[in-house]
Parts: structure tokens; sequence; C-alpha cells
């Protein structure tokens, strides 16, 4: 095996021919190519060749997908020792952050920049003074030189500037620092909600936020420092992005925030938001199971007012620490179905009868206690219909609400559950849901056993007289009816055909012809040198007095 300082030649060349990226690409294994970083290094402190030439950074933004992230931690370990300029290496760090775009390890060059402004404390402070005159390449990153410089009278530098986008990087910089002091960590935290109450700029503003809820988490909790008036002010400018940065700030940083701020932020997202979805995707993500502490009621008071404005449907997979809090406790289900029932929204119903249907969940049991129940006539009513209506797949998750209003509802209601319980579900349905009914027949509540009992008697009666009909030649079904199911059958059976053959791998390897009529089919088939023949296909017609296919 070819020991690595053998490999400096071939970079020095690869170099002065413009092709240092093609090169490093081209050794045969990823570890190979990582270990290569600390040579890269000590050749260009050398002057032997050169990261950061036009040439190597125009390679870089040449670099396809896969190429990029074979080389991205070779410059990660090159960067930090790198002997150039505080332009050259930002140009090179800027190059490799822009090839990453929006990928969750593109701030890796970002990091390697902290690293090397750590080593060269005297040149990250020229990229500082850069951002204080405004220079694009600076202000890009200098945050990350301020982090390097591990300084936080730098950042309060940067808030007195006049213009906006220099305060936004001082704000930022002071979320990135390690402020283990609690007095200029209350400071941080003045800083931000002044600028959150003076500015009006979305940058400046968006900053302060991520900061302030930073800050938060190396504060004592219980003091919450400033947080209901940082949040107020927050909430009050009703912006809805600014609300969405909220719904994010709860799963990144809820360490630091009290109790009444998780409610308000809860509260906040109930209103208007500017993107729902990206608002249930946080939320979900912070309704973790092993740092839940937010208030159910007002969580589902969101999914009710964000569910409906998603321009498509959501499935309870994309909310699954949500649905999984849901079915862990059944007063969690028992409150859920019965306030969106109630409401008879199509979105939040239909999301319902989806989260039953998820994980095998068929024939999840929902037991809605007297409590929990809606009071008014009308309202059990409609629960009772709209359950039957959206749950009807899910016949022992529809019969186990209904079962809930024969127990705890009032008297009209209770007889129009039954009904329902009779007619349609177990007329409809018997297997799973006679074996449900039969089981409660058992129930400590009399309202129940009652029911059921005069459920079983009349279905009872109901197949006892099918039984004697089966053999009436009135309730068979005509020869038009089966021509017709006959007919539906072969359709659906064609189209499940085609689809399959779309689907299928091996029809896109094989060129075929679709012919409305005739006897053979002419094909050209193309062979070496160009030559081409041709192919002759008899064709087959199908008999129609024998029903055969005969070959013509």
């Amino acid at each position: 095996m070819t020991t690595l300082p053998a490999i400096h030649k071939p970079l020095e060349d690869a170099d002065h021919r413009g092709e240092l990226i093609s090169c490093i690409l081209s050794f045969e294994s990823r570890i190979r190519r990582q270990e290569c970083g600390p040579i890269l290094c000590e050749l260009h402190n050398l002057g032997k060749i050169s990261l950061v030439s036009d040439d190597n950074l125009a390679a870089i933004e040449a670099l396809s997908h896969n190429d990029y992230w074979s080389i991205v931690h070779v410059f990660d370990q090159a960067i930090p020792e790198l002997d150039c300029s505080y332009r050259d290496v930002l140009k090179l760090v800027h190059t490799l952050v822009s090839k990453a775009g929006s990928v969750g390890a593109a701030g890796l060059p970002n990091t390697s920049l902290v690293r090397w402004c750590k080593t060269n404390p005297e040149k990250a402070k020229l990229i500082v003074e850069g951002a204080k005159s405004r220079d694009e390449l600076c202000l890009s990153h200098c945050v990350f030189a301020i982090q390097g410089l591990g300084s936080a009278t730098f950042a309060f530098e940067l808030l007195e500037h006049p213009n906006e986008s220099v305060v936004a990087v001082g704000l930022r910089a002071l979320g990135r620092l390690d402020i283990d002091n609690e007095v200029v960590a209350k400071r941080v935290i003045d800083e931000c909600c002044q600028a959150i109450k003076l500015s009006f700029d979305q940058n400046v503003r968006s900053s302060a936020i991520e900061t302030a809820f930073i800050t938060w988490e190396r504060l004592d909790p219980a003091e919450s420092y400033r947080q209901q008036e940082v949040l107020e002010a927050v909430i009050n400018a009703n912006e809805g992005d600014e609300l969405v940065q909220l719904s994010a700030a709860l799963f990144y940083h809820p360490k630091g925030l009290a109790t009444e701020s998780i409610d308000q932020i809860l509260g906040a997202l109930a209103g208007e938001v500017s993107n729902p979805r990206a608002t249930l995707h946080w939320l979900d993500h912070a309704l973790h199971s092993k740092r839940r502490n937010c208030d159910l009621a007002k969580v589902i008071d969101i999914l009710a007012a964000q569910i409906p404005k998603l321009e498509g449907s959501i499935e309870p997979n994309e909310l699954h620490n949500f649905s999984q809090w849901i079915w862990e406790d059944p007063d969690n289900s028992a409150q859920l179905f019965s306030r969106w029932l109630n409401r008879g929204q199509y979105e939040l119903c239909a999301f319902l009868a989806s989260m039953v249907g998820e994980g095998g969940k068929k024939n999840t049991i929902v037991d809605i206690p007297r409590a929990i129940l809606p009071n008014e006539l009308v309202d059990q009513i409609f629960m009772a219909r709209k359950c039957v209506g959206f749950l009807w797949f899910h016949e022992v998750t529809a019969a186990s609400i209904l079962l809930s209003i024969v127990r705890n509802g009032k008297k009209a209601a209770r007889e129009e559950a039954e009904k329902l319980l009779y007619d349609p579900l177990l007329l409809s349905y018997s297997g799973d849901l006679r074996d449900f009914l039969e089981e409660q027949v058992k129930n400590p509540s009399q309202r129940i056993s009652d029911c059921i009992a005069r459920l079983i008697k009349s279905h009872d009666a109901y197949l006892a007289g099918l039984k004697q009909t089966e053999h009436l030649v009135e309730f068979l079904p005509t020869n038009a009816q089966r021509r017709t199911a006959a007919m539906k059958d072969r359709e659906r059976n064609k189209d499940i055909q085609k689809q399959a053959h779309k689907m299928s791998i091996f029809s896109q390897l094989i060129s075929h012809q679709t012919l409305l009529y005739g006897k053979k089919t002419l094909s050209i088939i193309h062979g070496e040198g160009g030559k081409k023949f041709p192919n002759i296909t008899r064709l087959l017609i199908r008999n129609k007095v024998s029903e055969h296919y005969p070959e013509i």
C-alpha cells in the first residue's frame, strides 16, 4: 500500500494544473481522502499549493452533490491550521457553505472557521472590524469569528452599531457564546427585549428571539427572567413568522421556560401563523414523551385551529408524538374525540378516523366519561351521528363512543345512540362488532347491559329472518345484475393490471406496442454495424364462435 507522504507530489502537480479537487476525489477510499486533510494544510502553508485559489474555489462550486460531501471533511481538517489572510479563509468557507445548501451538515465549514479564529485571534478581530464596516463577506461569518474569540465584548459592541444588519449579527453571536455569568446573561436578555420592542427589522427581531431562548436555558428556570415580557412583545406584534419561530423554540429550548411561558406560547399558536404545517411540525417534535410538559387541551386547540388551514391533509404519522400521547391515556383520547366530534369539522373528524386506523388500531376503544361528554342534548345527538359517519370503517370504535352516550347521555340521546348501534352498525357489521357487544353484556352500567341485551335480541331475530328468505328466488340477483357485477369486476381487474404494468421495472426495459386490429406486426431490430433486420410477428385473433385463439 502506498504511504501517505507519497501523495505530496501528485497533489502539488494537480494543483499546478488546476485539478487539485479532482485529484482528491480520485483517491480510492474515503479514509484516504480524510487523512489527506492535514497534508493539504501542510502543503498550503509551505506555499506548494493554494487551497484558496480561484481555480480550486470554482472547482468546489462545480462539484456534484455526492462529490461535495466526499471532500468536505478534508477541508474541515485543513481549515483550522491554514496560514492565510482572513479574507482568503472567508472566501473558502463561504464557498463551502454556499455549496452545501440547506442540509443539516451545512454548518460544518463554519465550525472549522470557529477553530481557525481561536488559532488566529488577531485575524479574527479583523473579521469583526469588517462586519462593522458592513463588508458582506465579514457580516456573513462574523458570528463564528466572535464565537471563536469567545468574548461577549465584541458582540455588545455590534449592538451599538446604527445598521440593523450589524445589530442582528451581534445578537446571534451572543446566543452562540458560552455565558456562565448571570449578570452578563441578564444583560443579554435585556438587549433582546429592547430589540424586540423597538426594532421593526425582521432579522433583528428573529435573532433577538433566538438568543433570548438560548440564554434562558443558562439561567434558573424558576426565575424566568423577563420571559412574560418578551413573549408578550412577540405575540402582540402579531407576526406569523415569529409565532412559527416560537413553536420551533418549544422544541429546541424547552428547559429554560417556565410553565406559564409555555402556556403563553401555546395560546398564541392557536391564532394566525404564517406556516401552519411548520408550526404543527415543531409542536409535535416538542411533544416528545421524555419532556412533555404541555397542556393537552391547549395542544388540541392548536391542532383544531391549524389543521383546517393546511393546503393538503395531514396524516397521523406526521404528528407521531401527538398521536402517541393521545393513545397513552384513555382520558386523552376521550377528550380529543369528544371535542372534535362535537365540532363536526371535516378535516378534524377525518384526522380522527386516520388516527384510529393507524398502526393496526382497528378496534380501539374510546370511552367518554360524563365530565367530558357535551352537556346539551343536541350536541350529544350530533356527536352520535358524526361518529357513525366518520368512523364507519372502524365500527368497534364508533360503537364504544355510542355506548358512552348510552351510559352518560340524556334520554333522547341515549335512544338515538341505541338506534344507530342497531341500524346501520349492527345490521352492516357482525364479526368484531358483535363480539365486542357480547363482551359488554357484563358491563357494570345497567344502561349499557340492558341496551346490548335488546340489540342482540333484535339482531338474532333479524338473522333468523334472513335465513328464512335465503332460498326465495325473488331475493336472488337477476342476470342483468350479475352481468353488471361481472363487467365491473373485469374493468377493475384491467385497471389493476395496467397499474401493475406501469410500476413494473421490467416494463421499462422492454418496448411494447398496442394494436387495435391487424394480422401481423412489423418491428425493426438494430444489429451490429448499424444493420437493420425486420421482425414480423403474426397475431392471434379471437374466434367468436369457439372462444379459442387459433393462430392465423
